[in-house]
């Protein structure tokens, strides 16, 4: 049960064990509704009417289905802020104890979720895309004296230009080499797709 993207927790194992009790054509529905609600970020994603059809609808009581819708939320979240290859993800989530079916919802929903994102961001950049992006740095750091101690505080500032955007970035050391980090994983990735 080995998954870096997320933190196992006993209240996760139990709502784990309600989602694969919950029907799956059905399960699928709750899924979607789940996710269509974080996208516009609703503070209540069921009324107290839905709840207690969903309630009768998957046979189990109040404290269940929202350990349930808890459960997906967090898991929805957490697989949105990574980059996976769906097979991946479903042996993740299998290691995590969901069972065949909901991994396949879940990785089903979770592609069509990523992709319509990706389209968006793609769309974007193929229509503004052109040979001519500049990228510039600089580096400051604040110097200290007798009369004013302060601690040097080295910052890159980066500046990436191109024709209708521009986009400016002050990142201390710690946060330039996380994006070094994030930069040379992608480099991997691609790499490895050669």
């Amino acid at each position: 049960m080995d998954c870096q993207w997320l933190k196992q927790s006993a209240s996760l194992n139990k709502g784990i064990v309600v989602i694969n009790e919950l029907e799956g054509t059905k399960f699928e529905q709750f899924l979607r509704r789940i996710v269509a609600k974080l996208k516009v970020q609703d503070t209540e994603i069921f009324t107290n009417d839905e709840r207690q059809k969903l309630e009768k609808i998957f046979k189990i009581d109040e404290k269940s289905l929202e350990l349930a819708e808890k459960t997906v939320i967090y898991l929805f979240k957490r697989m949105l802020k990574f980059i996976f290859m769906p097979s991946d993800l479903k042996m993740d989530l299998k290691k995590l104890g969901l069972n065949n079916d909901k991994s396949d919802i879940f990785v089903k929903v979770w592609s069509t979720e990523t992709r319509a994102t990706l389209d968006d961001i793609g769309t974007d950049v193929v229509e503004d895309s052109s040979d001519s992006i500049h990228f510039t740095w600089k580096l400051n750091a604040e110097l200290s004296s007798d009369y004013h101690k302060k601690c040097k505080v080295p910052k890159a500032y980066l500046s990436i230009n191109a024709d209708k955007k521009d986009l400016e970035l002050e990142l201390t050391h710690p946060e330039i080499y996380s994006v070094f980090l994030q930069f040379e994983s992608i480099q991997n990735e691609l790499d490895n797709l050669m």
